[in-house]
């Protein structure tokens, strides 16, 4: 649309979708020679230019530069306010500071006059040509005024004084700069004519237009040049202007530039061109002016029009056409208005009005921002996308992927590529159609392209079109809804030529919608009202007066929205309408969002659809009010939806529900109901599930006892703790073992609440005597215990076991004892002593009770060796049947006694072992050889222990003769574990040594020298071998053993028989010297009883010497005695060896009588081998005779 304007009158210009211009009033401005403007009209009038226009900061006032005066206007209605006469000549430019208090204006007479806000002047300065154009900082009171030839930078101040020009020479260039301190204005030189000037946004910067195509950038606190800018084409630069950075443009602030090679062009602060091409204009440029904060730019010039551009450059528009160059422009502060300047004198005010060019599909939301901009949003994830399309945005449309954008000369087409949740949107051009439309939605013709730009169709309408809605379809086959002026409604398909008529109502139609399913017809008429059809029957629905809009739901088929008066009114199906306040025009309804165009803007508001589902529970319509909650509502508003169709059984409902707001509790109660039904329970128990469920106790108690169903309620009751309202609600009806179980499950919650004295008692009145005695004992109730035992019938025998064994813990042997024997409970009786070591009374009852001495005597036994009492230990196991534990501690003893050196202690406990294995042997055979084993370790270590003794002590009580015989017997035996071989060599070559047994000691040097000798005695022995040669070879005689059998002498270095009648040696282990004694063998034809009789009987009273003397003669063969023989000996003379199977009892003839033996018994009280008392019992000892009695 061609945008003339005429600025004589008042007029109004409308361009769809671009820029409404409204021209408030054109001002002619007549300027007479000698009076103001006011009587202008009643005299001659003279034409002149408007050089210069500047606003106060507020908006209020207009100065006007025109002749030789500055005319200030009444901004809002044009009225002339004062005309200044301060100059001698036409002035050229005119400026106000940045907080209005101060104005200034610039003459061809050379002087600047700065102005007051109430219009007096206050300062006036000179420069050495006419002053071309003016600027005020906009941060502080600097003025920068430009002449011809040299600008000048002042600090104007509030006093009233004159500045005088310094010192310059005539047709030179100078600068000067005017300081408060300095009281005068300090002008620099410049290379060029200065033609206009400007400052940055934040007043670090000035730019200054040279006539030769030159700017220069110049600092604010020195003024040095930072940078200096030449255009190509080296023509004027005539103006120039500052834009401020915005946040939704690319650049920063930036400069911009005209000149009168007809170009513009864009710079940075820096001096650096943003765009590398310069804008062709087709005009000398005169004027240009950033407009709408920096986001427009205006230009004007020998066209005679303005025109509007975009921030970087882009054409948008004509504004104004003019009959004569426009010569300024100047946008008004904080609005959308601009004046205009001609040279014609004519004085014009434009308001410019943006039109909103938008788009709505569904969620998807495109709009026009910056003119040559298109930004889509997805008001739903809240993400969007600018497109630069560098060119005027005409037209905006989306649909579902697809977005189309209208500009000056084509159409171009985007797809979308990537939507994610949490990505953004992008659009790829994909199609371009380089045609021009003009479109009107005003007309009565529909045309249809395709993306190549062809005319697929075109439909005639009857009346011209109001409202058109695409309500879409199969791809080439979508569907469009048509409003007309005459209120028909009709329905195009764009691969159908024929127009189908829905229905016709009596007045124009101003918004439709059609619902989800396409069944119904929303539609807002030219009188506000708001009329809903059935599409298939043409029924009316419903109406609703005083609309503006309607939209119905994308997704749900009854649910609808309308707007007006300032009111959003939500509608579900019949029901009446919820109403909030909200302001502007609906255009979409998708999900719980109700898309609302205010102004220029396009909201989302999420309405609260509470109301509408109470509505569909009201009416039992369950699966209505699901498909409106699936819509978006809250987590309670679904736990009321869960719950009614809950009530209803509708179950499918209520567990999708339920899933909604992860309630696992009604879950799991729906699948619960669900089993009942296929049980094919009834529903009056289902009910009383569902009212437990929802706290409703009493009547859910209720449903249990008329279906029979006690034992839910009883549970229910007790697992909510409501022991008094059970009780309440069993109290007449319910059976004893109800009354019971209820007893129980009070006293568990009493227990569990920490009231134990309650829940015993609750225990004992239900009959549950295990458990209350469990929390008496827990508690330490010991009297309450015994209390009860008084009270409780013998037959509970478990419940009397377990108090009698708290008793018995706690030290109650008494009681305890009397409870274990009232319910015959021997084991635990014993047991009882046992644990408490109460030994005597353990052993009387195990004398009472056979049977249980191994659960007597086995404890008893442990105990000592607890106690360190190994050797009762060991026989207590012994009486007790464990043979294998009294070996056990037995050879545990021997090994710490060889381990630790006490080698009589291994003596005693080898000796303790080979008797238990003696034991045995009658019914084992094969443990005589560790009968043997052990008992010749016993020897040995019975002897051993005075050689160890000899060494490891300082002095030793043993005869030197002593030593040697333990030494011979110990160095003819086995090697035994811990004996040491060098210790029995040197203690022979030693006391051999000192008893004249030289040959002996050279034995036992020549034994050492095979042998491994510890450090201490290596220099012992090599002095005793040294002094050895000195002796003879001989023994002393003696020293020599002899055999009572046959008398022979043997040497020292022999065997423990005799060399000569192979008799075995028997040696006394006191001193280890041979016994006189002579072993017999009686007749195979005596047993040992007769034999035992035989030597018992007194000998004939002739007998004389020794009857076994003649068989002792011969040197081979046994001693044999027969009959005659037994009679004759003394049974003072024989000694009778017994042993137990299979080993035989041995007879030996004593030859001569010796008392070592009695010696030794009569020092140590005891047999020193087997520490056996010689007066001893055949029996152990292993308890008191007290104790037995």
């Amino acid at each position: 649309m061609d945008l003339r304007l005429k600025p004589s009158s008042l007029m109004v210009a409308y361009a769809r979708e671009q820029v409404l211009v409204n021209d408030l009033k054109s001002i002619e401005v007549f300027i007479g020679c000698s009076c103001d403007a006011r009587d202008a009209r009643m005299r001659e009038i003279t034409w002149c230019c408007v050089y210069d226009l500047a606003f106060k900061p507020d908006g209020s006032e207009l100065l006007v530069a025109a002749d030789t005066k500055v005319l200030i206007y009444d901004s809002t209605d044009g009225t002339l306010l004062q005309s200044l006469k301060g100059h001698k000549d036409l002035v050229y430019a005119v400026a106000f500071s940045y907080n209005g208090e101060k104005f200034a204006s610039g003459s061809a007479d050379r002087s600047v006059i700065i102005w007051t806000e109430q219009h007096e002047g206050t300062l006036k300065y000179t420069h050495n040509e006419a002053i071309q154009c003016l600027a005020f900082s906009p941060v502080a009171c600097f003025l920068l005024s430009c002449a011809i030839n040299d600008f000048g930078k002042h600090l104007h101040l509030p006093l009233l004084f004159e500045i005088m020009p310094v010192n310059k020479e005539n047709n030179s260039c100078n600068q000067g700069m005017w300081t408060q301190l300095e009281k005068s204005v300090s002008k620099q030189r410049t290379s060029s004519r200065c033609v206009c000037c400007a400052w940055s946004c934040d007043g670090q910067l000035y730019a200054i237009g040279m006539f030769d195509g030159t700017v220069s950038l110049r600092s604010a606190t020195d003024s040095v040049e930072v940078k200096k800018i030449e255009r190509p084409s080296g023509e004027p630069v005539w103006a120039i202007a500052f834009g401020a950075a915005r946040s939704t443009f690319t650049f920063g602030e930036l400069l911009a530039l005209v000149d009168w090679g007809q170009t513009a062009a864009f710079y940075d602060l820096e001096g650096n061109q943003l765009v590398r091409e310069d804008k062709k204009l087709g005009y000398d440029p005169t004027a240009i002016e950033f407009f709408n904060y920096g986001q427009f730019l205006v230009m004007c010039g020998s066209n005679h029009q303005v025109t509007l551009y975009s921030r970087e450059g882009t054409a948008l528009g004509t504004v104004a056409q003019m009959d004569t160059w426009v010569w300024t422009v100047k946008a008004k502060p904080n609005t959308n208005s601009i004046v205009v300047g001609c040279v014609d004198g004519t004085l014009a005010c434009y308001q410019l009005m943006f039109s909103t060019v938008h788009g709505l599909h569904k969620e998807r939301y495109a709009y026009r921002e910056n003119m040559t901009e298109v930004v889509v949003q997805h008001l739903a994830n809240q993400t969007s996308i600018r497109i630069y399309c560098n060119d005027l945005v005409r037209k905006v449309a989306v649909y579902y992927n697809r977005l189309a954008v209208q500009l000056t000369d084509r159409i171009e087409i985007y797809r979308l590529t990537v939507e994610h949740e949490d990505e953004q949107l992008e659009y790829r051009l994909v199609e371009k159609i380089n045609h021009t439309f003009e479109c009107s939605l005003l007309e009565r013709r529909l045309q249809c392209y395709d993306h190549k730009g062809l005319k697929q169709r075109e439909w005639l309408l009857e009346s011209l079109i109001r409202y058109i809605k695409v309500i879409g379809g199969p791809p080439g086959r979508e569907a469009i809804l048509i409003g007309l002026r005459n209120g028909t409604v009709c329905r195009i398909f764009v691969d159908n030529p024929f127009i189908t008529e829905i229905l016709r109502l009596k007045s124009a139609v101003r918004c439709l919608d059609v619902s989800h399913l396409r069944r119904k017809l929303a539609i807002v008429d030219e009188t506000g009202i708001c009329s809903t059809f059935d599409i298939k029957t043409k029924q009316l629905l419903f109406q609703e007066p005083s609309c503006n809009s309607v939209a119905w739901n994308a997704d749900q088929e009854f649910l609808l929205c309308y707007s007006g008066g300032g009111v959003l009114c939500v509608k579900a199906d019949n029901f009446p309408p919820h109403q909030q306040r909200m302001q502007g025009f609906v255009v979409g309804f998708s999900g719980k969002r109700v898309f609302c165009l205010h102004m220029f803007a396009m909201i989302a508001v999420e309405v609260p659809l509470s109301n509408q589902l109470y509505q569909y529970l009201e009416q039992k319509m369950h699966k209505e009010a699901y498909d409106l909650a699936s819509l978006g509502v809250t987590e309670s508003d679904w736990g009321i939806l869960g719950h009614d169709a809950l009530r209803n059984l509708r179950l499918d409902i209520a567990q999708k529900a339920f899933h909604r707001i992860k309630d696992m509790r009604y879950l799991q109660l729906i699948s619960e109901i669900k089993d009942m039904i296929r049980k094919d329970m009834k529903k009056e128990l289902m009910l009383g599930c569902i009212k437990a469920y929802e706290g409703l106790y009493g009547e859910a108690a209720i449903l249990f006892q008329k279906n029979g169903c006690e034992q839910e309620a009883l549970e229910m009751f007790t697992d909510l703790r409501m022991f008094d309202q059970a009780q309440a609600c069993f109290a007449f009806f319910s059976s004893g073992e109800t009354q019971k179980a209820l007893l129980r499950r009070r006293a568990d919650w009493a227990q569990d609440s920490n009231e134990p004295l309650v829940a015993a008692e609750m225990f004992l009145a239900s009959g549950d005597y295990d458990k209350a005695v469990n929390l008496m004992i827990k508690n330490d109730w010991m009297d309450m215990l015994i209390s009860f035992t008084h009270r409780i019938d013998q037959n509970n025998v478990d419940v009397l076991r377990t108090v009698a064994n708290y008793l018995a813990k706690k030290g109650e042997y008494t009681v305890a004892s009397s409870l274990f024997q009232s319910i015959n409970d021997i084991p635990a009786l014993i047991n009882m002593h046992v644990d408490a070591a109460l030994w005597n009374d353990a052993f009387l009852i195990a004398a009472r009770h056979q049977k249980y001495n191994g659960d007597v005597y086995l404890p008893y036994a442990r105990w000592l060796a607890e106690n360190d009492r190994f050797d009762e230990a060991q026989k207590a196991y012994h009486m007790a049947g464990h043979d294998v534990e009294a070996l056990g501690v037995l050879e545990h003893l021997m090994g710490n006694a060889i381990r630790e050196n006490r080698f009589i202690d291994a003596s005693y406990y080898n000796w303790m072992l080979s008797m238990q294995y003696l034991e045995r042997c009658c019914e084992n055979p094969e443990l005589n050889e560790k009968f043997l084993e052990f008992s010749n370790k016993a020897d040995c270590y019975y002897a051993f222990d005075v050689i160890h003794k000899y060494l490891a002590e300082p002095f030793t009580n043993c005869p030197a003769d002593a030593l040697v015989n333990i030494a011979r017997y110990l160095a003819f035996q086995k090697e035994v574990y811990k004996i040491s071989r060098v210790s029995i060599f040197y203690t022979l070559m030693k006391q051999g040594q000192a008893l004249g047994a030289y040959k002996l000691a050279r034995y036992a040097l020549e034994q050492l020298s095979y042998l491994k000798t510890p450090r201490r005695f290596e220099k012992l022995i090599e002095a005793d071998a040294v002094m050895i040669r000195s002796k003879p070879f001989t023994d002393a005689e003696e020293l020599l053993p002899m055999c009572y059998r046959c008398g022979t002498s043997n040497p020292l270095v022999g065997t423990n028989e005799c060399i000569h009648c192979r008799t075995q040696f028997i040696l006394s282990f006191v001193s280890f010297e041979v016994l006189p004694l002579v072993e017999f063998v009686v007749s195979d034809d005596i047993n040992l009883e007769e034999a035992q009789r035989l030597i018992n009987a007194e000998p004939p009273l002739s007998q004389m010497g020794n009857p076994l003397q003649e068989q002792m003669s011969h040197k081979i063969g046994d001693v044999m005695a027969d009959r005659e023989t037994l009679l004759k000996l003394e049974k003072q003379q024989v000694i009778i060896a017994n042993w137990p199977p299979p080993f035989v009892t041995r007879f030996y003839y004593n030859m001569f009588h010796a008392d070592d033996f009695e010696m030794a018994c009569l020092r140590t009280g005891a047999c020193p081998f087997c520490h056996v008392p010689p007066q001893k019992k055949t029996e152990f000892d292993i308890i008191n005779d007290d104790n037995i009695k």
